[in-house]
């Protein structure tokens, strides 16, 4: 998969053994999953092909097919040099599950999109692919996302809630009757790593550590619709550039390391909103590296009395791609892998685009 940060290509080896338990056989309830990160990466982009990502938003429809094409037959060569590096041959492989590059995400409108042309990736790889999981959950009226809480809930079943730092922050909890509920709670590194452009990112928090908040802008970025929407939501970089950035037009004189400093807290105050009383939470993304905004929760959660825990590292930064793995993995056995109690959609369903043979 391929995040919004466009920090490179997130690839994850998984080995899933299933039981069935009792249910239905359609209900990933029904089994009981016994699911191994075997390995994991991040694949950096070329320059030019990160470059072209980061600005497809502006593509033509021509350029961004041109783009799906590139970022596919790119994908599918790293990938598979990856996997020889580790001494597996792809035809060992029984399915790949792929999440593609999210350019647009439109749910109020009915459609999303996500580039990595699925045809391709079969085509080099020769084992079936699943690709475009979102697009059926939009179809049924749903958000599409997030698409992580049904993992969330079945395979890491010890935490009161999972909270990912990714490009944007998202989480996932139970309900008091037992559905999973999930939304994005607003921005996280994508934002961050905006503002310290044109270096790549505020390596561990450190220029935003130095600064101070900006009070008037951190109660302007509190004061968004969104975080005052009950779920479901989902947030695309459409939100974030036509809705977060321009806030910032009133602080064109204010230094860097102010910014990020309030950026930062934003983010922190945003997910201790977000947290259930006395929660423990499980931390994954690219965030849980950073101290400043990790001691930023740790300063904000006291008053909820919330414990955040980050795992092992493997986890930490490859738990997306080894998940829509195992949703991949599920599309192909004919299992649902999207909770309509998240996306809001009209019905649960097995979403995502098979290229070759289905299961047997």
């Amino acid at each position: 998969m391929s995040g919004t940060s466009v920090d490179g290509l997130d690839a994850a080896l998984v080995r899933v053994h299933a039981k069935y338990k009792a249910g239905l056989a359609s209900s990933p309830q029904a089994f009981s999953w016994n699911v191994q990160l075997e390995h994991t990466t991040t694949l950096a982009y070329p320059e030019p092909l990160r470059c072209d990502l980061w600005r497809a938003m502006e593509l033509s429809a021509v350029d961004l097919l041109r783009l799906d094409k590139r970022w596919a037959s790119w994908s599918a060569e790293a990938a598979r040099t990856w996997l020889q590096g580790l001494g597996v041959p792809m035809s060992t492989l029984s399915v790949a599950g792929s999440h593609g590059h999210t350019v647009h995400h439109r749910p109020e409108e009915g459609w999303t999109h996500q580039l990595g042309c699925g045809a391709t990736l079969h085509q080099v790889w020769n084992i079936p692919v699943v690709s475009d999981l979102r697009r059926l959950d939009v179809a049924w009226a749903g958000q599409g996302a997030p698409l992580v809480p049904l993992a969330d809930q079945v395979l890491f079943p010890d935490w009161d809630a999972v909270l990912n730092l990714g490009g944007f922050a998202n989480v996932s909890m139970d309900a008091p009757d037992g559905r999973r509920l999930a939304w994005d709670i607003g921005p996280a590194n994508l934002l961050l790593n905006t503002l310290v452009h044109p270096l790549p990112m505020d390596r561990d928090g450190q220029l935003a550590a130095q600064g101070e908040v900006l009070p008037d802008l951190l109660r302007a970025w509190q004061a968004l619709e969104h975080h005052h929407q009950p779920p479901p939501k989902s947030l695309g970089r459409e939100w974030l550039e036509g809705t977060v950035f321009p806030v910032l037009k009133d602080h064109k004189d204010a230094s860097q390391s102010d910014l990020l400093a309030t950026a930062v807290m934003y983010i922190a105050w945003s997910v201790v909103k977000d947290m259930p009383e006395s929660a423990r939470v499980l931390v994954t993304g690219g965030g849980a590296w950073n101290p400043t905004l990790m001691a930023a929760l740790g300063r904000l959660g006291k008053e909820k009395n919330l414990a955040w825990e980050v795992p092992q590292p493997e986890l930490v930064e490859g738990k997306e791609a080894m998940v829509f793995a195992w949703l991949g993995l599920l599309r192909w056995l004919g299992i649902d892998n999207t909770l309509s109690s998240v996306t809001g959609a009209q019905c649960d369903s097995s979403g995502g685009a098979l290229w070759g043979q289905g299961a047997l």
